[in-house]
């Protein structure tokens, strides 16, 4: 039987000037960002990126949104990520922050759960470099 509801985690934001932690926040597989409210992004001092993206909802409109990076931990899980912003923006977890953790939503218990081993990414170069 295939999960078919909502998953939701709770996450810890960090920026240049601090941090929040927000209950709840829907993880959404068919978002590629992350997105986060203005006020998330401007009370922890989230790091701009100079570029802005179209971004396109679920109703087809496309929207501007600006780029930052921040620092994302959920559970014993920590990592640097890009997050999106524009107006009237509600915070979303996205699958390139999923990516960054290291996590999934398993699709028949709807529970994120490790992709990789914690604090390890993958880089496979195919001989992109001297092993000198």
């Amino acid at each position: 039987m295939k999960f078919t509801g909502h998953v939701y985690a709770s996450i810890i934001m960090k920026g240049a000037v601090g941090e929040v932690s927000l209950k709840d926040v829907i993880v959404d597989t068919g978002a590629s960002y992350t997105i986060l409210g203005k006020d998330v992004v401007e009370r922890i001092g989230a790091w701009p990126i100079p570029h802005k993206l179209d971004l396109e909802r679920e109703d087809g409109r496309l929207v501007k949104a600006s780029v930052y990076a921040v620092i994302m931990s959920l559970g014993d899980r920590s990592a640097a990520t890009l997050v999106s912003c524009f107006e009237g923006a509600k915070n979303v977890i996205g699958v390139r922050t999923l990516e960054d953790l290291g996590l999934k939503v398993d699709p028949v218990s709807g529970k994120l759960e490790a992709g990789r081993p914690k604090n390890v990414a993958y880089f496979y170069g195919g001989g992109l470099w001297n092993e000198d």
